[in-house]
């Protein structure tokens, strides 16, 4: 197969595994509130900056691959 058109395979598959990360820490996260833990706390502060980080990573690797899908559609159809 076609390098070029491995790359949204492989993407869609790192974003999949990325999101199975955001969903870990945003549980993480939603246990420590149930659990009472305080916001302000050195535990529920590092499982907020964890969550967001890859919450960032995860909607920058999203907008990346809609581009990617976008460019090989535009290619396909100029061929």
């Amino acid at each position: 197969m076609d390098e070029r058109k491995m790359l949204p395979l492989l993407s869609a598959a790192r974003l999949y595994s990325l999101g199975l990360d955001v969903e870990t820490a945003r549980e993480r996260l939603r246990r420590l509130v149930e659990e009472g833990v305080p916001y302000d706390s050195k535990e529920m502060l590092e499982a907020y900056e964890t969550f967001t980080e890859l919450d960032k990573q995860w909607k920058g690797l999203e907008q990346q691959h809609l581009e990617l899908k976008e460019e090989l559609r535009r290619e396909r159809e100029e061929a």
